[in-house]
């Protein structure tokens, strides 16, 4: 994974949610001094089916275009008042997911909002941004705030996978200048188990305790790989990391989350990873999901 952020990608559905992304891929591209594109993909498959309802109109792919093209130019305008820098207006036709992908293979960041424009299709597949993560293989960004503020205040959650590592470090090129806060949340998987066994609670505190150590080692050996990451400040808790990541965020009142993409099998990728998952429905804030 590049170091550095040259080339952002901004995928655009033409909604609210995708211009506050603009924005912010516009902030970040100056900040940067990365060159922008602004990517919109006209659904092929919609278009041929509406050309099929209307067999004596005008081709409608090409009306699709011209349309996008006006309001993906219109867009870049904003960006540029917004302080971004001059982006690159790209109109493609085809399946949305693969030609985004395609598009942004070599890009450093992909910029996404968090809701696209097929409700139906999101309730039975997940959001637009979910499906995308499954299978992108930059750095995602799922852009949920308003883009005037840069990101001061950057929450990174681990597991101590190589996907972690790459956050860390993913996490200081993004935001140069941030507080850095690396999270992990740990379980106490078989407590229940010792309880209904007898255990008494003062060993079980023990138990816990116990994990606690071990958690905070694996966290001070995982910094220790990554010694160019300054103003990192750490900690670890007990609880599920589905609810912890999110309250912790809360606490800290972070602008950003930045989380290793899960997954070790063809099923979990699939997935995308439960924690994944819920930290970018639940969390108020910008979510950057890394490839390891």
């Amino acid at each position: 994974m590049s170091a550095t952020i040259r080339k952002i990608v901004a995928a655009t559905d033409l909604s609210m949610y995708a211009h506050r992304a603009a924005l912010r891929a516009g902030r970040l591209a100056r900040e940067h001094d990365a060159s922008l594109q602004l990517l919109h993909v006209v659904n092929a498959a919609s278009a041929n089916a509406l050309q099929k309802l209307l067999p004596t109109a005008p081709p409608i792919g090409a009306a699709m275009i011209a349309e996008a093209t006006q309001a993906v130019q219109s867009l870049a305008e904003d960006v540029a008042k917004a302080g971004g820098p001059t982006a690159e207006c790209r109109i493609e036709e085809g399946d949305v997911t693969d030609t985004l992908l395609a598009v942004a293979a070599d890009a450093d960041l992909v910029v996404l909002g968090p809701r696209g424009l097929n409700p139906a299709k999101d309730f039975l597949l997940g959001s637009s941004a979910e499906r995308i993560a499954r299978r992108v293989r930059s750095p995602l960004l799922i852009a949920k705030q308003e883009a005037a503020l840069s990101y001061e205040c950057v929450l990174v959650p681990v597991d101590f996978s190589a996907s972690s590592l790459q956050a860390v470090r993913f996490a200081r090129a993004l935001a140069p200048r941030a507080t850095l806060h690396v999270f992990h949340a740990y379980d106490s998987p078989y407590e229940g188990r010792l309880r209904s066994a007898g255990v008494t609670e003062e060993a079980i505190k023990s138990y816990r305790h116990t994990l606690q150590l071990e958690a905070e080692a694996a966290l001070c050996e995982l910094l220790a790989r990554a010694p160019d990451v300054k103003d990192v400040r750490s900690r670890v808790e007990l609880g599920d990391p589905r609810v912890a990541i999110c309250t912790r965020a809360d606490e800290l009142q972070s602008n950003l989350i930045v989380m290793g993409k899960q997954g070790r099998s063809w099923f979990s990728e699939f997935l995308l990873g439960s924690v994944s998952r819920r930290t970018i429905e639940r969390a108020v804030c910008d979510v950057a999901i890394v490839p390891g």
